[in-house]
C-alpha cells in the first residue's frame, strides 16, 4: 500500500469515526473542500492532517470531544 492509500483509508476512518468528512474537516482546522479533495484523492494531504486522522481513530467515539493528544508529541515525549 503506497502513502497516498494509507493517508485516505486514515482519512476516511477518521471521517467515519466522527460523523462525515464536514466533521473531520471541522476538527482539522481546514475547508471540506479540501477534506473531499484528499478523500478523493486530488491532492495529498499534509502529515498534520494524517497525524490528525490517527488522533481520531486512536481516540474512537472520544474524538467528538476534541480532546487533542497529539501522536507525534506521545512518540516524542518517550524519547526523552
Amino acid at each position: 500500500m503506497d502513502q497516498g492509500a494509507r493517508y485516505a483509508n486514515a482519512l476516511r476512518a477518521a471521517a467515519s469515526t466522527l460523523g462525515g468528512a464536514s466533521r473531520l474537516a471541522g476538527y482539522l482546522g481546514v475547508s471540506p473542500q479540501t477534506v473531499q479533495a484528499w478523500l478523493a484523492g486530488r491532492e495529498a494531504p499534509p502529515l498534520q492532517a494524517f497525524l490528525g486522522a490517527l488522533d481520531v481513530i486512536a481516540d474512537g467515539p472520544f474524538a467528538r470531544h476534541h480532546r487533542r493528544v497529539r501522536v507525534a508529541l506521545i512518540r516524542d515525549e518517550l524519547a526523552h
